[in-house]
C-alpha cells in the first residue's frame, strides 16, 4: 500500500470497516507517532533557559540586521549614524523574549 502525501499535522488516518459479524471496527490506515524526547528530567529547566536565551538572541540579531539595512538605505553611512538607536531597539525586542516570567512558566 502506498503512503499518502499528508500534511505534517496529520497524526493518524482511521477508517471503519465491517468485520464478518457486521460490526464496525476501526482500521488504522496511516499512523505517525512522535518520537519521545530523550532527556534527563533534572536538566529540563536548564534546557528551557538555554532555548529561551537562544531565541532571544535570534530575535535581537534579526531585528538589528533589519534596522541596519534600513538605516543604510535611508542615507549615506546611515548604519553608523543610527547604530546606537538600532542596537537599543533590537536589545529591547530581544529582552522581551527573555522575560523571567516566560522562562519560569512551566
Amino acid at each position: 500500500m502506498d503512503v499518502p502525501r499528508l500534511s505534517k499535522s496529520v497524526r493518524r488516518v482511521t477508517a471503519f470497516d465491517r468485520d464478518v459479524t457486521g460490526r464496525l471496527r476501526p482500521v488504522v490506515l496511516f499512523d505517525r507517532r512522535r518520537k519521545k524526547k530523550r532527556q534527563t528530567k533534572g536538566l529540563k529547566p536548564f534546557e528551557r533557559i538555554v532555548r529561551s536565551v537562544s531565541n532571544a538572541n535570534d530575535t535581537f540579531a534579526g531585528t538589528y540586521a533589519r534596522r541596519h539595512r534600513r538605516s543604510n538605505r535611508k542615507r549615506r553611512d546611515g548604519w553608523l549614524r543610527d547604530a546606537l538607536v538600532n542596537v537599543a531597539k533590537a536589545a529591547n525586542k530581544g529582552g522581551k523574549k527573555l522575560r523571567v516570567s516566560r522562562i519560569l512558566s512551566w
